[in-house]
């Protein structure tokens, strides 16, 4: 099964807002109407059996809110990663509560939020992710939608890692756009996921190359960034590309994301 690991959707009355207000920011094209609707039937299109979502939320009063949102656009192909807040209280225990609920995930954004991934009051929230063992969704590097500063660099990731080892990171955007270098140097080869979302046809050939060779293939997630890409045509991309095995683009294409999101796969 093919699984898009980073998809978002909007309701209803806000998503041509987001959509346009990103057009025009960033320059950033949409190709679903940014509703579940939309996504669904471009899953259809494209062959994915699954994609994970995500919308976060910039203000604490509205975790609860935009979690219960979430949790009623769950359909058997479309499951939710949960958002938080850096002043919203998380513990273990609120964690695994998420996880019962259905919730496959948490999805931070920090350029959103307002946090740098090292600042000392996320800490508690790692520390609790790292004991339930809830992957954590990160956006990486630059958003296009939004100017200086950037919040999640490749090297402050790093950081956080070396300090909550257990806590299962995955880096949105192959450790960030524009951070290839970066990257390269302080994240790949690291017990860290990356997923593909928004860069794989944008990436320099050789440059992606070297990061499906310097970094686990199993820690490698497809993403699509939908709807700001083409689900089919980012997958396609994946699937052809000539420097990976059959069984590569399996994994990246599904298989690791069905490892670590629903559980390990009988061989």
């Amino acid at each position: 099964m093919f699984i898009d690991s980073h998809a978002h959707i909007f309701p209803r009355r806000k998503a041509p807002l987001v959509l346009q207000d990103l057009l025009q920011r960033g320059n950033i094209p949409h190709y679903t109407n940014g509703m579940l609707d939309g996504l669904i039937r471009s899953m259809e299109s494209a062959g994915i059996g699954l994609s994970l979502i995500s919308r976060i939320t910039t203000k604490k009063k509205n975790v609860n809110a935009v979690n219960r949102w979430l949790l009623n656009c769950r359909r058997p192909n479309v499951l939710p990663l949960a958002t938080v807040h850096p002043d919203f209280p998380v513990t273990p225990d609120y964690l695994n509560t998420l996880r019962t609920q259905g919730f496959k995930g948490i999805k931070l954004h920090p350029d959103y939020q307002g946090f740098y991934v090292d600042d000392p009051r996320m800490y508690p929230f790692y520390d609790a992710a790292q004991q339930v063992r809830i992957p954590v969704l990160f956006h990486a590097g630059l958003d296009r939608g939004l100017p200086p500063p950037v919040h999640a660099m490749p090297k402050r990731l790093l950081k956080i890692h070396r300090q909550f080892p257990q806590m299962v990171m995955i880096l949105a955007h192959m450790g960030g756009e524009d951070n290839y270098e970066e990257t390269e140097t302080c994240l790949l080869g690291e017990n860290i996921y990356l997923d593909t979302a928004f860069v794989l046809r944008i990436m320099e050939t050789e440059t992606l190359k070297r990061f499906f060779r310097k970094h686990p293939i199993e820690r490698i997630l497809f993403g699509s960034d939908s709807p700001f890409t083409d689900q089919a045509a980012e997958l396609n991309y994946l699937l052809d590309l000539p420097f990976l095995t059959a069984t590569e683009k399996e994994k990246i294409a599904g298989g690791n994301a069905a490892d670590l999101m629903l559980g390990p796969r009988k061989k």
